[in-house]
């Protein structure tokens, strides 16, 4: 009965994280950095045909780093005046 007592007892000193809580936090660390990884590599297969055909319409400068933001691609930029035909 006394060994039984001695298991339900709570112990502090005797909880401790352990070597599998350490290999899962260290595992999930590396499938984290791999899906970033593969996640900028399909970013840049995206963006890239994007950019070769801005580039050959003449519509994007060299220097320009975000195609997306050029004022050429928005029909609705109210600084080239009012599209709806008032």
């Amino acid at each position: 009965m006394i060994a039984l007592v001695n298991l339900a007892t709570y112990n502090p000193d005797d909880i401790k994280p352990g070597w599998i809580a350490f290999w899962i936090v260290v595992a999930l660390g590396v499938a984290t950095f791999l899906l970033w990884r593969s996640m900028n590599s399909q970013l840049r297969k995206i963006k890239a045909p994007y950019r070769d055909e801005l580039n050959a319409a003449g519509t994007v400068d060299a220097g320009d780093t975000d195609p997306a933001q050029s004022p050429a691609d928005h029909p609705n930029d109210e600084s080239k005046g009012s599209t709806s035909g008032d």
